[in-house]
This record gives structure tokens, sequence and C-alpha cells, in this order.
């Protein structure tokens, strides 16, 4: 096996493809890339058993061939390389040559049928969306998602719901409910998506507004299309929350905060807020402002921001990085965040028109 091929280009091939790659396994190949060249085309694999990202560069190849290389290693190799055109010389499978004007290297390899088999990616046609949009929309409901030790796998990932052609992806945890819509033209479908293949997905998605990704279910597998990057996950099977019947409010109390302004004042108060000193935070409505407080062994804040608010004087407590997560997904300058008569009553965040999200939060009581 032996090719040359600008450092650039490979350099971010296997940067992203090693993404996929595992970090520490008992299969030493998932630790590696795979790499296959066939008449000038390079395919390059990283895959750890729940994750492949796969891509294909031209390069200028002379012998055809297949190999497995540490990714790690790989990586950090192509990124000290001298100069733009990089030279390999894989020879058996068993050692690469790697070689940039008069500097040389050599890692050890192993064989291409170490490396465990891969799925292969749907032939089947699936939805288009745009690229900007998936990831506002992953970024708005994933950070929602139970943790991996939860008892019930299914909230460890986002439902993808397309219902009367709508495209509803939902993140859940059992203490709060992060809902983003987009109208989807498509048959109605449901999956899970895990939580870490959400996180490796939104690394390749673009902020352009005209680039699109192809998706494609296939029993239990997703595949994600994207530019040159084609990523084949495992699905969650299971029973996930019935959250519609949670998201039912009556929009009758509510404040209007600004953002930023919130943001700012939940930055701050994080400052005495740890694993070690927990508490709720206090949160009180009243008029026209809402004073924000909280008392640790490490200090105390009391904090003030101007409001729109409509109902009674109430204080109620939240825990302070959930609600803080809320609103940093929350798109616009200024939301509601819409109340009920109780402080031990669910409270929704939600955009100041239309329902393009709706973000549930169960209160903490207050000391």
């Amino acid at each position: 096996m032996k090719f040359s091929c600008d450092k650039s280009i490979i350099l971010e091939a296997v940067t992203t493809t090693s993404k996929a790659a595992a970090s520490k396994s008992t299969i030493a190949a998932l630790e590696g890339v795979l790499m296959e060249l066939n008449e000038g085309l390079l395919s390059i694999t990283g895959y750890n058993l729940e994750i492949g990202i796969r891509t294909e560069i031209a390069v200028q190849g002379e012998v055809n061939g297949s190999t497995v290389v540490n990714a790690r290693m790989l990586c950090d190799i192509i990124r000290k390389m001298p100069t733009t055109v990089i030279d390999f010389d894989i020879e058996d499978g068993k050692a690469a040559t790697i070689s940039a004007g008069r500097t040389e290297m050599s890692v050890m390899c192993m064989r291409a049928d170490e490396y465990p088999p891969v799925p292969q990616a749907s032939g089947e046609q699936g939805f288009i969306i745009s690229q900007k949009t998936l990831k506002n929309m992953i970024m708005q409901t994933k950070y929602a998602c139970a943790v991996a030790n939860d008892t019930k796998p299914a909230l460890t990932g986002c439902m993808f719901e397309i219902c009367d052609n709508v495209l509803n992806v939902v993140g859940v945890d059992g203490i709060r409910i992060a809902l983003r819509r987009e109208p989807m033209n498509y048959e109605n479908i449901q999956f899970i998506v895990p939580a870490k293949t959400l996180e490796e997905l939104i690394h390749l998605l673009s902020d352009e507004d005209d680039k699109t990704i192809t998706i494609c279910i296939d029993k239990n597998q997703i595949t994600f299309k994207i530019d040159n990057y084609t990523m084949i996950s495992r699905l969650i099977n299971g029973e996930f929350l019935d959250y519609k019947k949670h998201l039912e409010y009556n929009e009758t109390v509510f404040a209007e905060i600004n953002c930023r302004e919130i943001i700012e004042v939940l930055d701050r108060s994080m400052l005495f807020i740890n694993e070690k000193n927990k508490t709720s935070l206090r949160c009180e409505f009243s008029g026209d402002s809402l004073n924000i407080s909280c008392k640790t062994a490490l200090g105390k804040i009391n904090d003030t921001i101007n409001i729109k608010y409509n109902g009674e004087p109430i204080a109620i407590g939240f825990n302070a990085r959930f609600l803080l997560e809320a609103f940093k997904a929350a798109e616009g300058d200024t939301v509601k965040m819409v109340l009920t008569s109780s402080a031990v009553a669910p409270v929704f965040i939600v955009p100041m028109e239309g329902n393009d999200f709706t973000f549930l939060l169960l209160p903490m009581r207050l000391k």
C-alpha cells in the first residue's frame, strides 16, 4: 500500500474519523482507523462498535492495499509533518513509513482483517434537512438527556419523531423536558438516537444555510450522510416518555425575561454552587423584577433583573445549572417563562411567538 496526499486533506479526514475510534478497547484494532486504498481513492474509517465515521479522499496511489493504524498516533504524526505533501508506504500491513521532505517516521500497523466488520450504510433514501437546522435542534434538546447510569436507557438519547409533517426532537431526564419542532414533509416515524452519537454529529454539521444532511433509518441503525462523510450509529430500543401530556399548560401567568441578562446572573450564581455545595436557587417573581439568590458554604449572591410579570408574587426554587442550560438553549433575545400559582409545579420556557421550542423544568423545594 503506497500513496501520497496533501497534508491538510488527510489530516482533516483522519482527525474526523478518529473521533469514532475507541480511546481504549480490549480489541486493539478499534483504537485505530482502517485505511483502504483502491485505485487512487483512500477510504478511512473509525469505529467503536457503537458509532462509525467513514470518508473517502482522492490520493496519488501507486499500490492498493489496506491496514489499521493507531488513530491518536497517526493524527500526531501527520500534524507534525513539516511539508504539505506526505508519502505513505505500508509494507504487508505491518509497519507504515510516513515521510515528508527530509522527515521520516515509522509506526506499527495491524492487519485490516483484525478490524471488526463495520455496518454498511443504508442505501434507502431518507429525509433531508438543513445541517444548520439539525444542529440547532440537537443543541436545544441534547442537554436534557439523562446520563448513562440512569435506569431507563431510552432517556439517554434524543427521540426524533415525525408526525403530521412536523419533526419533533425531544430530550428528557425525568426533571426536565426539551422539545424542538420543525416542519418536515416525510412519513411518520419515531426513533431514539444516543446522546453520544449526537455529540459527535454536531462536530460534523455546518452552520452554512445551504448545506443539507440525509438521514436514513434501517432497523436498529441510523445513517447520517454529511458532505463527504458517512456516520453510522446504533439506535436505542425502549419506551420513551409520553412527553406530550406533560407539555400542556395554561399560558395565563408568565414573565418576559431577557435571555442574556438572566444567563449572566445564573453564571454568577454558579460560582457558589458545585457538587459539594448544592442548594436550590431562589427566584422571586414580583412586579417588574426577578430577584435571584442563594447561599452556600462558599458564600452567597443576591441579584436582580428587570422583567415583565403579570402574576402574583411567588418564590420558586430551581437547580441553577438546569435553569442556565435551558436559557442558553433558548432562541431569541427575550422568552416567556410560564408559571402557575404553585411553587412546586412545572415551569415552561417558550418563545415570545410561535411554538418552535418548549422547555419544561421541575422546581426544587426551597429550604
